[in-house]
C-alpha cells in the first residue's frame, strides 16, 4: 500500500510551499511515496516570526487538518505529517495528542525536533542559523528545555542560536546568500566553533549544497531540516509498517 505524507506549512505564503516542494521534489524524486502539500489558509499569518504567530497559526490550521474527515489533508488520511516550521510549532504536539486519543498510527514531526535530536545522534559540536533576532532566546529556550541528550550537555556539543536578521520570506532571496554565508563564517563557524549548521528556517530550504560548496574548505554539514525531517518521518513510518506486515 502506498504510503502517504503530509508537508504542512503553517503559514499562508504558498510561494513558501512551493519552494519546500521543489527542494523536496528535487531530493526525493526516486523515492516511492506520495507527498501532499498543505499551506495555511488566509487567517494563519505570512510568516511565522515568533511565539504569537506559531500559536496563531495552530489555531487556523488544526481544525483543518484533524476536525473536518471530508477534507484531503485529514490527518488519518496520511501515514506520517511533518510540520514545516523551525520551531517547538505547536501543531505537533496538538495533532500527536489528536493521534493518541483516536489510536492512529500516524508519524508526526517538525523540523526543530528532528533536527536537534539527529545532532544529538551525530555527536558533534552543533549550532542553528536562523531569520530574524526574536527567534534567538525562543529556539535556544525550546532545545535546551526539551531536546538535548544529557551527551550533548556534558560535552558541550550545542552552542546556540545565530540570526541573519532577515525576515523569513526574505532568506531565499538570491541577494541576500552573501549576508547570510558572512554571518554563518563569523558566527556559528568562527565564534560558535560549530561543525554542524542547522539551517533553521524553512527559508532556508535549497541552501545546503550552496553553502556546503562555499564552506567545503571547513568540512561543515549543512543540515536541510526539511530533508532531515522527511527522512526521519519515513524512517518512523517504515518502523510501523513493518510490525504489521
Amino acid at each position: 500500500m502506498e504510503t502517504k505524507i503530509l508537508v504542512v506549512n503553517p503559514n499562508s505564503s504558498k510561494t513558501m510551499t512551493d519552494s519546500l516542494q521543489e527542494t523536496i521534489e528535487k531530493t526525493f524524486s526516486k523515492e516511492s511515496f506520495k507527498i501532499s502539500y498543505f499551506t495555511g489558509p488566509d487567517a494563519s499569518p505570512r510568516q511565522i516570526d515568533g511565539e504569537e504567530t506559531s500559536i496563531e497559526s495552530m489555531k487556523a490550521c488544526l481544525p483543518l487538518i484533524v476536525d473536518d474527515q471530508e477534507s484531503v489533508y485529514y490527518f488519518q488520511n496520511f501515514d506520517g505529517i511533518l510540520i514545516a516550521c523551525f520551531s517547538d510549532h505547536p501543531l505537533v504536539t496538538e495533532i500527536k495528542y489528536r493521534a493518541a486519543k483516536e489510536k492512529s498510527n500516524v508519524s508526526v514531526v517538525g523540523l526543530l525536533d528532528s533536527s536537534i535530536h539527529y545532532c544529538d545522534l551525530i555527536g558533534k559540536r552543533f549550532s542553528i542559523i536562523t531569520s530574524n533576532k526574536e527567534w534567538i532566546p525562543i529556539l535556544n529556550n525550546s532545545v535546551e528545555s526539551k531536546f538535548l541528550t544529557r551527551n550533548t550537555i556534558d560535552k558541550n556539543l550545542w552552542k546556540g542560536t545565530v540570526s541573519t536578521d532577515l525576515q523569513v520570506l526574505d532568506l531565499h532571496s538570491p541577494k541576500n546568500f552573501q549576508q547570510i554565508a558572512d554571518i554563518i563564517c563569523e558566527e556559528n563557524i568562527r565564534k560558535l566553533d560549530s561543525e554542524i549548521v542547522i539551517l533553521g528556517c524553512a527559508g532556508f530550504s535549497g541552501l545546503q549544497n550552496k553553502l556546503a560548496k562555499r564552506f567545503e574548505k571547513d568540512g561543515i554539514l549543512f543540515l536541510d531540516t526539511i530533508e532531515i525531517g522527511l527522512e526521519i518521518l519515513i524512517t518512523m513510518i517504515k518502523f510501523i509498517k513493518s510490525q504489521y506486515k
